[in-house]
């Protein structure tokens, strides 16, 4: 594809200087004869053609550095690019972030798709729900490998029959929670979620999603400008080139969450301590975890043991998971089967779709808000890379194909131009001439 695309660029290069030639060449042929109407005539179409070929190939040529590698005035307004780096940089920046990626932009297109309905149709069309139980699994088959289960079946039905009244579940969490950062089981929590993120990222599916999404913007955006057009060609902004971006940018941020240095990875496990923090002091998450607790209490008593409950049960998922001997549902069916009511409720609640967009949307719109000003930091640091040599190169294999055309349009508009200006010359002496006569 791109042999074929320098071939074709080639070729209009060649139209565009073969065409100035004939015109130069027509010019210098028909001098000697231009007091006879055919030589009048083509000398005046070739000489404006000649003009106006020459003068779009000094515009062009001025793009992109000094036309036969003359310094001209500056007033002159050659190497238009080297001069104005920094001020095209600057258009382009504020171009990307306040039209292309603007809030009130990216909030319409994001309303313009249900986003429970694209995680169904994943979920549903791309193998999504078996990536997803795939990790639910592991997770699980993790945390079985390594919790104390009698222990553990233990202390819940101690705490949650024999003492409900008594026991505050929010200190329970808060103090599952400390543990859990004391001995940085957190860290491995998170390592695992980003590994299995990073292969979802990576994944052909994503990458279809995400082009989807940014090609709507992109077509909203331009609304068939050409100008529009011209400016997303030079700055290279394509869905497939931007999706490949956003993807290696996913992929590149959740690899370093497995860093511990990590800053946002230093946040997350902040944020986890205010609200191990939030449980020791706010009375109103307190009361409503406390009163979700009597519920469940209230709904337990008399049907089960639940320490023989819990304890044979997970004995049993953590042999299963340690056996190898899963089947298709995996070590822990009731993921799956929990997993596969969700989605069926999904698919048979249009209700269902519209909560979840409503509220991944409403996140969605706080980053956004929060966060708009990376989007133009981020075009900027990756344009600012760009030397003055490699940024013209890159409008170059972008737009220099049109500019091509523009060299073109020229040599023939101005050769029509001259054709009619010569005949329109030519009626008005004949008649004057008449009338003087």
């Amino acid at each position: 594809m791109k042999s074929g695309t320098r071939v074709t660029k080639l070729s209009v290069n060649k139209w565009a200087g073969t065409l100035l030639a004939g015109a130069f060449v027509g010019m210098l042929a028909a001098f000697p004869f231009q007091h006879t109407f055919v030589g009048g005539f083509l000398f005046a179409m070739s000489s404006a053609a000649a003009i106006g070929g020459l003068a779009d190939w000094f515009a062009v040529t001025a793009l992109f550095g000094q036309p036969l590698r003359v310094k001209w005035p500056d007033w002159m307004g050659t190497n238009i690019i080297s001069r104005n780096r920094e001020r095209l940089i600057n258009e382009l920046v504020h171009m990307v972030q306040t039209e292309l990626l603007s809030i009130p932009n990216i909030r319409a297109r994001l309303d313009e798709h249900n986003i429970g309905a694209v995680l169904l149709n994943y979920l549903t069309e791309h193998h999504g729900e078996k990536a997803v139980n795939d990790i639910l699994q592991r997770l699980a088959g993790d945390v079985m490998a390594k919790a104390d289960l009698k222990d553990l079946a233990s202390v819940v039905q101690n705490y949650l029959l024999d003492h409900a009244d008594a026991v505050q579940v929010s200190e329970i969490i808060a103090d599952v929670g400390e543990w859990t950062l004391r001995n940085r089981y957190d860290d491995r929590i998170v390592e695992f979620f980003a590994a299995e993120l990073v292969k979802l990222v990576r994944s052909p599916s994503f990458r279809l999603i995400a082009e989807r999404l940014i090609d709507s913007a992109l077509q909203s955006y331009e609304k068939g400008m050409s100008r529009r057009k011209w400016v997303n060609s030079a700055a290279g902004l394509s869905a497939p080139a931007i999706s490949a971006k956003l993807q290696s940018w996913l992929t590149g941020y959740l690899e370093e969450m497995s860093d511990a240095d990590n800053r946002h990875r230093i946040q997350l496990k902040q944020m986890i301590e205010q609200y191990v923090l939030r449980l020791r002091t706010d009375q109103h998450l307190r009361y409503r975890i406390e009163a979700g607790k009597m519920k469940l209490v209230d709904s337990l008593k008399g049907h089960i043991h639940v320490d023989a409950y819990i304890s044979e049960n997970l004995e049993s998922f953590r042999q299963a998971a340690a056996s190898g001997t899963t089947g298709e549902s995996g070590a822990f069916p009731w993921i799956t089967n929990k997993l596969r009511q969700t989605v069926d409720h999904m698919e048979n609640k249009p209700e269902m779709l519209d909560r979840i967009d409503q509220t991944i949307k409403t996140k969605l719109y706080a980053i956004i808000e929060q966060k708009h000003d990376y989007i133009g930091k981020l075009v900027k640091d990756k344009l600012g890379t760009y030397s003055e040599e490699e940024l013209i190169k890159q409008v170059k294999e972008h737009a220099g194909r049109d500019l091509q055309y523009v060299r073109i349009n020229g040599t023939l508009v101005g050769a029509f131009i001259g054709a009619v200006l010569y005949l329109l010359t030519y009626v008005v002496e004949r008649v004057t001439s008449s009338l003087g006569g």
